[in-house]
């Protein structure tokens, strides 16, 4: 199964990484490849996520330092955001 991500999701990787690199280039490298090995792990099995359907229906997500939010489609998984654990998440899918 292919991993998408979406427009949300691309964009908080670039603001994860772009302040991350700035401060330290070597883990934003680590944590690059970090999360392409997490999206190829959601390619081959997208149900090893947490169940998150109270924020949005369909909604699973992983944990790795970040939060990983998922949706299954019919032939893809859709990453939809990618946020620090400490944010409030509830409010943040209620936008």
């Amino acid at each position: 199964m292919k991993v998408y991500l979406s427009d949300d999701a691309d964009a908080d990787l670039l603001v994860i990484h772009s302040y991350l690199a700035e401060r330290n280039p070597a883990a934003a490298l680590s944590l690059a490849r970090e999360f392409q090995a997490t999206f190829v792990r959601l390619s081959r099995f997208p149900f090893i996520g947490r169940d998150r359907s109270h924020l949005m229906s369909g909604v699973r997500s992983l944990v790795l330092g970040y939060v990983v939010f998922y949706r299954l489609e019919a032939d893809r998984v859709t990453v939809l955001r990618i946020m620090d654990g400490r944010r409030d998440i509830d409010s943040e899918f209620q936008r």
